[in-house]
């Protein structure tokens, strides 16, 4: 049997590319895999080669006829991911994309959708999920469309996904380098100043009370991180106080960078749950109904080799960030103790 790489599998390890190949054999186990490597039943070009073997596009794979396969199972790569898309509400996705050509699909990530699903949100839609069911056509047998980046689960905006796994290795490199533009919006509380670059290492840890991975700013063993922040706008909210809407650049990629960073100015993103102020967050969610952290991915800019041209992607600010700046907030009941208090707000 002969298989030829093309663009979709090219620079990718050899034994990788056959663990990905043979998904669809379920009796060769990941052993046979690695056997027939060594045993040389698998080669390139005719040549024996090493499982770290990076592909290149235009060469040959030669699988022995002596490697017995077995007959194909797709249901033994189409199991209940598959059923699991088939909850997704196709519309719905299309309505989440900025833009698409033939190298990549720009969405307007929705707010509570993780990105993956994990133990808190297992049976849940995510956006790998949304993705897999909108680019099920460009999928091969070993490449799948990929975001290049991820977005909290409550963090809106502008989210990009690879057709190819050329795209995908150009988005990867240039947030490597750090050759892209990426800019936020945060409603922050408190009065911000015009301008303030927080420059504060960071570290990933722990929390086992609330089980679930926290940043904190750490001098000593912290990674580098640098963020830029401007005042967009200041308002007294009347129910939330002095609030501030932040136009925010990263110029380095770490987990929950923007919010902690902001937060450690003593300036908290509003809805926040875990660096933010439980106070604010309380009247966000009971006098508005917004139970979300108040963070929006902006804009992504960078240079396309595709078209060799700058290319920028904007995301629409969010509808809950227009209400929270309107100043206006709904009629409500506030309970205090046993008492209730009706209290009604409006813009001064």
């Amino acid at each position: 049997m002969e298989i030829k790489i093309d663009k979709t599998a090219s620079d990718q390890r050899f034994d990788r590319f056959l663990r990905k190949w043979f998904k669809k054999y379920p009796q060769v186990r990941l052993a046979d895999i690695y056997s027939v490597i060594r045993r040389w039943l698998v080669k390139v070009n005719n040549k024996k080669v090493k499982e770290q073997y990076r592909l290149k596009v235009g060469d040959s794979v030669q699988i022995h006829e002596t490697v017995k396969l077995g007959a194909e199972d797709l249901s033994a790569i189409t199991s209940q991911k598959d059923r699991k898309l088939e909850k997704v509400d196709i519309k719905k996705v299309k309505q989440q994309v900025l833009y698409e050509d033939g190298h990549r699909i720009v969405f307007d990530k929705l707010p509570g959708i993780p990105m993956h699903p994990g133990n808190k949100h297992r049976n849940d839609l995510c956006m790998n999920d949304y993705l897999d069911k909108y680019a099920e056509e460009y999928k091969t047998s070993t490449f799948k469309p990929s975001f290049g980046y991820r977005l909290d689960r409550d963090t809106s905006g502008v989210l990009i996904a690879a057709k190819s796994y050329e795209a995908l290795q150009y988005i990867n490199s240039i947030i490597r380098e750090r050759d892209i533009d990426k800019y936020y919006l945060a409603l922050v509380v408190g009065k911000f100043q015009k301008h303030l670059i927080i420059k504060k290492p960071l570290t990933k840890t722990y929390n086992k009370e609330s089980d679930r991975s926290q940043v904190r700013v750490d001098y000593d063993e912290g990674l580098e991180a640098t963020t830029e922040c401007w005042l967009e706008r200041f308002i007294q909210h009347p129910l939330l106080g002095p609030i501030s809407l932040l136009k925010v650049k990263i110029h380095t990629g770490r987990m929950h960078q923007i919010r902690v960073h902001v937060s450690s100015e003593g300036f908290p993103v509003l809805g926040d749950v875990v660096y933010g102020n439980p106070g604010a967050n309380r009247i966000l969610y009971k006098s508005l109904g917004i139970n979300r952290q108040l963070l929006h991915c902006r804009k992504y800019s960078f240079l396309d080799p595709f078209q060799n041209d700058q290319v920028t992607f904007e995301a629409p600010v969010p509808a809950d960030f227009k209400k929270v700046l309107s100043g206006k907030a709904e009629t409500t009941l506030l309970t205090n103790g046993d008492k209730k208090i009706k209290k009604v707000a409006s813009r001064k």
